[in-house]
């Protein structure tokens, strides 16, 4: 479990990389787009396009930093009000929450793949929209993978076989 672990920690280092991109990326694109505006009184629907993308891989990558932190806004004001066995429950439902929903988002994105893989943006033709989605599936993906090793790391505590 120590490598999957590992495993996991390198992907959110990964994913911070990306979500720090992303937000510098929009920042860049609203400014040029201020200045174009501002100067040339013209707008690029390239620059929005973009701009749309990079929001919505900042969504999702932030959404799977924060689930790696369990910093999401859950069931955590019953969760953190409650205490013993029924703390325990709440904590696996939770979890297996979380496991449903990127069960979810992973096939949301296998049924959208046929129809976004052949849709392009209009102002960059070579572009799918299927790039729009991905983050959707490594969001999913990583929900599953992360709920999967913390039910079964929590299961281990609760028997005495965890740290």
């Amino acid at each position: 479990m120590n490598m999957y672990k590992k495993i996991l920690d390198g992907f959110i280092k990964i994913v911070c990389v990306l979500l720090i991109v992303s937000v510098l990326g929009i920042v860049a694109l609203m400014l040029n787009e201020l200045v174009i505006r501002n100067v040339l009184n013209k707008s690029f629907r390239g620059m929005t396009e973009l701009a749309g993308l990079l929001f919505l891989w900042m969504a999702f990558l932030g959404i799977t930093v924060l689930y790696d932190k369990e910093e999401l806004i859950s069931i955590d004001m019953i969760y953190s009000r409650t205490q013993g066995k029924v703390r325990t429950v709440f904590w696996f439902v939770r979890h297996a929450v979380t496991l449903g929903l990127g069960i979810v988002m992973i096939v949301s994105f296998c049924g959208l793949y046929p129809f976004v893989v052949t849709e392009y943006y209009s102002s960059m033709p070579n572009f799918s929209k299927m790039w729009q989605f991905l983050p959707l599936a490594v969001s999913g993906g990583f929900f599953v993978l992360k709920a999967v090793y913390n039910i079964i790391e929590k299961s281990k505590q609760l028997r005495g076989d965890g740290k």
